[in-house]
């Protein structure tokens, strides 16, 4: 009898459901939205109401459903499923969601962040496929990373890797969520590339002014527009210095609403890098963005969910590593 599997990709606004054969093409999808903020309990409801509601859309019967691999924006707890902290939805922090919705759904559930998810995905059926030792940076509010080293996706003792967001770029600047100053959440982020640029025009404010607007004037020559992507691009320059030079990779790899203006703001990122890194760091390096966009977290999630299922899900777990 063949199994379907999985998958819950819970973002800012909304929570996205998805099953797949074993095959893993995608037969059915659903998207629920949440609120800015609500109770723990009702949210692991959401969760359970959600997966049944993608069920029956999809017509397989919830017994065939082997596994369900759910992935969070933030720093997780993999092994007990405990969110620990989330920039992007911080109400969030403390659920232990592997624990509590295997209990309603009685099934084999794993869980990873966002990040890793998309390395994972990146690694195995995108433009990263080739490469041993790489970074993948999502550019999206919280931004983050997922680290492969010697073909093996990285993560500490307990928890997923920290986000890169909370890697202080300016020690006595803008107050983050998490209590510190000066993270790069505040610096590298769609609201971060409007205030530079509304500062070079000298601007207070320009109505409804989005990022893609900037991303159009940008590729305009709009000269505010290109300024505001190096200053972003210095930031997270800044930020990376210390994982590059530790990690030595073959390739960067962005990924996000924000890679969109990759070629605005890399020749910043490779000039920080390349000023304050040497011994022979940076050469070789690839940048790119990733091939992977569309569905990257729906697909690396049901890909999760079977591969973990069938004990294909081979993770180098270490006692002793770094965290970004």
């Amino acid at each position: 009898m063949t199994n379907f599997f999985a998958g819950i990709e819970i973002s800012k606004n909304h929570v996205d459901f998805c099953i797949a054969d074993s095959a893993y093409e995608i037969k059915s999808s659903l998207s629920i939205p949440i609120p800015a903020q609500m109770p723990h309990s009702k949210f692991i409801e959401n969760l359970e109401s959600g997966f049944y509601a993608i069920v029956g859309k999809s017509t397989v019967p919830a017994g065939r459903i082997a596994s369900v691999a759910i992935s969070v924006p933030g720093i997780l707890n993999y092994k007990s499923g405990s969110v620990v902290c989330s920039s992007t939805i911080p109400w969030m922090r403390g659920v232990n969601i592997k624990e509590e919705l295997s209990t309603k759904l009685k099934k084999f559930i794993v869980m990873d962040t966002e990040a890793n998810v998309r390395a994972f995905i990146e690694h195995k059926l995108g433009g990263a496929e080739r490469y041993n030792n790489f970074i993948l940076v999502l550019l999206d509010p919280g931004i983050s990373a997922g680290i492969y080293i010697n073909n093996r996706l990285l993560r500490s003792k307990d928890s997923s890797t920290y986000t890169l967001g909370h890697v202080v770029v300016e020690p006595h600047g803008r107050k983050c969520v998490c209590a510190r100053r000066g993270c790069l959440v505040a610096y590298v982020s769609p609201d971060a590339v409007v205030r530079y640029y509304l500062k070079y025009k000298r601007l207070t404010s320009e109505d409804s002014l989005t990022i893609n607007d900037l991303l159009k004037r940008a590729k305009s020559s709009d000269r505010a527009a290109l300024n505001a992507f190096y200053k972003m691009g210095s930031y997270l320059g800044t930020a990376m210095i210390d994982i590059v030079n530790i990690v030595r990779p073959e390739a960067i790899i962005f990924t996000g609403r924000l890679s969109k203006g990759m070629g605005f703001f890399l020749p910043a990122v490779e000039s920080t890098l390349d000023a304050r890194i040497g011994y022979g760091a940076l050469h070789g390096i690839e940048y790119r963005r990733s091939t992977m966009e569309s569905d990257a977290v729906k697909l690396g999630l049901v890909h999760l969910a079977k591969d973990s299922y069938t004990d294909a899900y081979d993770l180098k777990v270490c006692d002793d590593i770094f965290v970004i």
